[in-house]
């Protein structure tokens, strides 16, 4: 009886596929292991018969799993989040920033990087409680295609998750048009929601949920240090030129740490838990099994690690502006001049690391 996903040469060249998986890998390893799986998979003889773009609807379609209705979860948990932001905005953020008599500008700010403080929290949080708790996906991802089976279940646990985060990318979209402070990366940020949406929707669809949570464990920490320097530094200057110094100095603190989280989960972790398993564990473990939308997947991966780098030259950039003494006075290159009133410049002289900084950098 022949293979039900792959012919027989094709089954036979994955039997010849070279090297081995390596459950603590370095970036070395995964630079070799993606381009030798990366020239195993796009070698001809494995695309013979493959016509585009009929071949990847069918390969699409027969890996693709998700019912209506829980789209409708997802649609009604996106309008839930918008009605709660306003909320918040509305009775907790309006009421506190007239009381800490904040200028007009961070008045305009602060109520948008609290409410993704308050949410990012939230939702790694129970991250790590899925990771730490429940399930070793983390500790062991090059364990976690072996058991993967086209429409096998998912834990009620892990849809929570997977549904209030792509709800929540899908109020991101309404969000960045309608709600959010607009800035210079206003395309960055509408392309990162929609990646991430899409990424999220078509793992859970395809059953890739254990390598979906660890995408959204290693980029959402970056995001709290990130809002939570971002409210402090908007605490740091009150009206009448007014200053309180230790909001700044907190501010400095949490920039210090969403700089090192950065590094260590986007840059670190990402390469060697995410893009090593989904990249070449899944060629080597799950490509038998019919695990299919190699490239699809992968590339969306890859655009994601590039929007991480593409951030990163803004911390970088920062990073040079304050060692070399240069951001004294300067304002936040992103910031449109025609956004409004609420965006007219303050001619308010910083000498910290967030003045022109902090908003310079700012991810999902």
């Amino acid at each position: 009886m022949g293979h039900p996903y792959l012919t027989d040469e094709q089954l036979e060249n994955w039997k010849n596929l070279k090297g081995t998986v390596k459950s603590s890998p370095n970036y070395i390893d995964v630079v070799q292991g993606i381009w030798q799986t990366i020239t195993w998979y796009y070698a001809p003889h494995m695309w013979q018969g493959y016509v585009f773009p009929q071949s990847f609807i069918d390969e699409f379609l027969r890996f693709f799993y998700f019912p209506l209705n829980q789209v409708y979860y997802i649609i009604f948990i996106a309008i839930g989040i918008t009605l709660l932001r306003y909320a918040f905005e509305r009775y907790v953020c309006k009421p506190l920033v007239n009381w800490l008599e904040l200028t007009t500008l961070n008045k305009n700010k602060f109520p948008e990087s609290a409410w993704k403080c308050l949410f990012y929290t939230c939702t790694w949080s129970f991250n790590i409680y899925l990771l730490s708790y429940r399930y070793d996906y983390f500790q062991e991802p090059y364990l976690i295609w072996d058991d993967w089976a086209p429409g096998m279940p998912v834990p009620f646990d892990i849809q929570i998750m997977y549904f209030v985060q792509c709800g929540f990318y899908l109020h991101s979209i309404y969000g960045t048009l309608c709600m959010d402070y607009k800035r210079k990366d206003f395309y960055a940020m509408l392309l990162h929601h929609v990646l991430t949406m899409t990424l999220i929707f078509v793992s859970y669809a395809t059953r890739y949920h254990k390598i979906g949570l660890l995408v959204l464990f290693v980029h959402d920490i970056t995001d709290i240090w990130l809002e939570l320097a971002k409210v402090l530094h908007y605490l740091f200057l009150r009206k009448g030129g007014r200053k309180c110094p230790r909001w700044e100095t907190a501010a400095n603190v949490c920039f210090v740490m969403f700089l090192l989280s950065w590094f260590l989960f986007r840059l670190y972790w990402y390469p060697i838990k995410v893009l090593y398993s989904t990249g070449v564990v899944t060629a080597h473990r799950a490509y038998d099994k019919g695990c299919g939308l190699y490239g699809f997947f992968n590339s969306l991966l890859w655009i994601l690690c590039c929007l991480n780098i593409y951030w990163l030259y803004f911390i970088l950039q920062l990073l040079f502006r304050v060692l070399s003494g240069s951001s004294d006075g300067l304002e936040d290159t992103r910031e449109d001049e025609e956004a409004g009133p609420s965006s007219t410049p303050t001619s308010t002289p910083t000498k910290n690391l967030l003045k022109e900084g902090l908003e310079k950098k700012k991810k999902k």
